[in-house]
């Protein structure tokens, strides 16, 4: 078990790379799951089964955040920092028993619960350069990871975002799109603001809840966060729509395919179809 009152420190399972990356890596972990009760009240969504197949085709289950660590050590991302909470016990209980990963992971406690923003807010302490930001219950093929990544030291933009196309944006955070480009074969925009859930969306380019970003994102948290009443949760759409307003570069990748996800009941069995059939 993690010391409640911990605000960052070191596991000693890592297993430092021999070389490192100029980007790091950031899971947000330790939210309440509320579209995935009953079952999150007893087991968190990263802890999730899901099939893999092992080296002889077999198929096995472990749980979500593996898929989102292997990518990471896939990525080269080094360290890695897990935001966690009082819900986040059996998540950090898991990475202790799992054995040695393939790169430094630091925890940072998120004792407030004020949503995704604050989360990621929280990780300043531990993140010193450009990163790789993920929610616990969403992945992409690394292929996606890797173009994304790409494109951000390419163009080196304030972010780069992962969307795609949706039948109901209103259910998602949007797009507002302005120009539009191509980058190895996938489709970019510059992207001239950003909306979550709205009632009139300006695009049906969803967001996936991954990003990578420059440590410019953490000001304008820090500015959403001063607007904030006493216990206000903070979004992270309304930190990249500050950055947009002073003048930040946003770009957007559009996936060929959907993220996947394990944060809502149809979500989930979509995921477990998938890992099941082919792997993820």
């Amino acid at each position: 078990m993690v010391d409640s009152v911990s605000t960052a420190l070191n596991l000693a399972f890592m297993s430092p790379l021999a070389g490192t990356r100029a980007l790091e890596g950031v899971i947000i972990t330790g939210g309440k799951g509320t579209r995935m009760r009953n079952i999150t009240y007893v087991l968190p969504k990263p802890l999730l089964p899901l099939f893999s197949f092992n080296s002889d085709g077999r198929r096995y289950v472990k749980p979500f955040i593996d898929f989102i660590l292997e990518r990471f050590e896939a990525l080269g991302l080094d360290p890695v920092t897990l935001v966690f909470s009082r819900n986040s016990s059996l998540i950090i209980d898991y990475l202790g028993s799992r054995g040695p990963l393939r790169l430094r992971l630091r925890l940072v406690l998120d004792a407030e619960m004020r949503g995704y923003g604050n989360a990621a807010l929280l990780a300043r302490s531990s993140v010193t350069g450009p990163f790789v930001l993920n929610a616990d219950d969403n992945i992409l093929p690394l292929e996606d990871y890797r173009a994304g990544v790409e494109l951000f030291e390419a163009e080196r933009p304030d972010a780069v975002l992962f969307v795609h196309r949706v039948e109901d944006p209103t259910r998602y955070g949007v797009i507002a799109p302005s120009s539009q480009g191509e980058f190895r074969g996938y489709r970019t925009y510059g992207v001239r603001g950003v909306v979550e859930k709205p009632s009139e969306p300006p695009s049906d380019l969803a967001m996936a809840a991954i990003y990578v970003m420059s440590p410019r994102i953490f000001r304008a948290l820090e500015e959403v966060k001063a607007l904030k009443g006493e216990g206000e949760e903070i979004e992270l759409v309304e930190g990249l729509q500050r950055l947009i307003e002073e003048g930040g570069n946003l770009m957007a990748l559009e996936l060929r395919r959907r993220w996947v996800s394990v944060g809502r009941p149809e979500d989930y069995l979509e995921a477990i179809r998938l890992s099941y059939e082919a792997g993820l």
